[in-house]
């Protein structure tokens, strides 16, 4: 753990992007391979589940610390880390010889997972005689699936590009896919002269950033291919060898959730890859997102539910087709091809291609872009038609030209203290507006959007207001008023409003605003066209089926 907790100390001490990347390149090149996988593995956004539960991992630290439970959890609110919380509470052996990152995981973390309590009990208490001080809160980051080391992937790739002088595209194509530290070894990731013949992993999805200036200064209309912005999941149907995958950007195989995209693997020529989204499509066309959350985590979902909840894959790009890589190939080129592909399917199967839309000038494609919620879009998509396809976020040749959020103005009603460098300030807060009874019922949570001085006059207006502790929460006297920008709304039986928000968050503080100002349930519910309300049974439903509890 020497060489890793250090890392993992000297990360977080450092604001500098290039100071980390520096950091990141020498520990490769010093740490053992065995030890540098795990690393790789970690920053790749994977975790370690199911070893062990937060309660045991409280009444172990309130033994081995000598204090009541209730001291713990009080400590463990207040530090708002469950983390850091175990590491200033368990005392490390100073002079004692640390041992690998490898050995640490699989004789500590891996090994628990088949233990009773009273074996991982005894597990925890060899770590902590095995551990110095320094290596206890990356330990204990490990063992919580908290870790985070502020370096993104696209920085750890370019890290091991230099470690390995090699593409960082390269290095992003071979950790692409399930892996794990036992399946692919640090040696295969740097080598310069490997064959990469693993196109059965997906590519790294090119990204685009929100567009900032006026349309117009992208210069001519007609260099860009426009297209709706849709508001559902991005995929990537991919099939090599015969075999296919679907692959979200949140680097999860979903096939087994959407069955009936992966059945047109079969009518796709062979080695190809279609980048898309996939998306709740009935009869009637495009259906809401909420549609498809209720197909997200099933697996081999029953014919009813086939049938009930429908969805389709829109492919807007061709990245492989025939073995044959297009990504540096022009969009247009692409576009052509992949339409060349989609119109020799046949009818019935769930795939098809995201239209193009056309409008003579800026103008005319402002005037259109404001059908976007009326359509269920989220705005439009502006390619470059000369551009090539690069993996991460490229600004200049794809943008996401999104119609303004919706705006409400609600009250903090409780808080919760944050995580990492915040976890000592409230920052997390549930907001609420008046319903037809005139009281205030939460409708969303938010945690970004205020300075860091705003954060701090609220946090000490959280403390000095408390009304309530509910665990973690602090209820707070509704008296502050926050503007929430959020993309949209949809019916929910799981809240008590009804309601739920989608990406709410702070859009300013309301200080001119008292809380009789805030706005209604009523108001929010219209956002969505969710106000009429039908009945079934005695039970309240929305137009499309959801349970209601308003």
């Amino acid at each position: 753990m020497n060489l890793f907790a250090k890392l993992f100390h000297d990360l977080d001490e450092m604001t500098k992007t290039n100071a980390k990347l520096d950091r990141l390149v020498e520990y490769f090149k010093e740490a053992p391979p065995e030890d540098a996988i795990w690393v790789v593995w970690f920053l790749s956004g994977n975790r370690i589940k199911g070893t062990i539960k937060t309660g045991e991992i409280r009444n172990f630290v309130a033994e081995r610390a000598d204090l009541p439970l209730w001291l713990v959890e009080e400590c463990h609110h207040q530090v708002g880390d469950l983390a850091e919380t175990a590491a200033l509470l368990v005392r490390g052996e100073s002079d004692r010889m640390p041992q690998g990152l490898n050995f640490t995981v699989q004789t500590f973390i891996h090994a628990m997972r088949g233990m009773d309590s009273t074996g991982r009990r005894e597990s925890m208490n060899r770590a902590w005689d095995s551990m110095r001080s320094v290596d206890l809160l990356p330990f204990h980051k490990l063992l919580t699936g908290g870790f985070r080391m502020g370096v993104s992937k696209g920085n750890l790739y370019k890290a091991l590009a230099r470690v390995g002088k090699v593409e960082p595209a390269v290095i992003s194509q071979r950790l692409a896919g399930e892996w794990t530290p036992s399946s692919l070894g640090l040696s295969e990731i740097l080598n310069p002269e490997s064959e990469d013949s693993g196109w059965c992993r997906p590519f790294p999805f090119c990204l685009a950033p929100p567009l900032q200036e006026k349309v117009e200064s992208l210069g001519n209309c007609s260099d860009w291919q426009v297209e709706w912005k849709w508001d559902g999941i991005r995929a990537q149907l991919i099939k090599a060898s015969g075999r296919g995958i679907l692959w979200s950007r949140g680097d999860e195989s979903v096939g087994d959730a959407f069955p009936e995209i992966l059945d047109c693997i079969k009518l796709l020529p062979d080695d190809i890859c279609l980048d898309g989204e996939i998306l709740a499509w009935g009869s009637e066309g495009l259906r809401s997102f909420s549609r498809l959350q209720k197909r997200l985590g099933r697996k081999d979902p029953g014919p009813s539910i086939l049938k009930r909840d429908p969805v389709r894959f829109l492919a807007y790009d061709l990245l492989r087709c025939n073995g044959k890589d297009c990504r540096d190939m022009s969009l247009e080129y692409r576009r052509e091809k992949l339409e060349a592909v989609v119109n020799s399917l046949p009818d019935g199967f769930p795939l098809d291609i995201s239209p193009l839309v056309n409008g003579g000038n800026w103008k005319e494609l402002e005037s259109l872009r404001e059908e976007s919620r009326a359509r269920g879009v989220e705005g439009f998509m502006l390619k470059r038609k000369d551009s090539a396809y690069r993996g991460g976020r490229v600004k200049g040749s794809w943008f996401k030209w999104k119609v303004d959020p919706f705006l409400a103005d609600m009250v903090v009603v409780s808080a919760q203290l944050g995580h990492g460098k915040r976890s000592n300030l409230f920052t997390d807060y549930s907001l609420a507006v008046w319903n037809e009874s005139g009281e205030l019922v939460t409708v969303a949570k938010a945690y970004s959007g205020l300075t860091d001085k705003e954060i701090e006059k609220v946090d000490r207006f959280v403390r000095k207001n408390v009304t309530g502790k509910f665990g973690p929460v602090r209820g707070v006297r509704p008296e502050l008023v926050f503007e929430i920008a959020f993309e949209g709304v949809q019916a929910s039986g799981r809240h008590k409003s009804g309601v739920a928000l989608r990406f709410p968050r702070i859009h300013r503080w309301r200080s001119d605003k008292k809380p009789k100002d805030a706005d209604t349930l009523e108001m929010i519910r219209g956002f969505a066209g969710i106000g009429e309300v039908r009945e079934k049974n005695g039970t309240k439903m929305d137009q499309d089926g959801n349970l209601l509890l308003f």
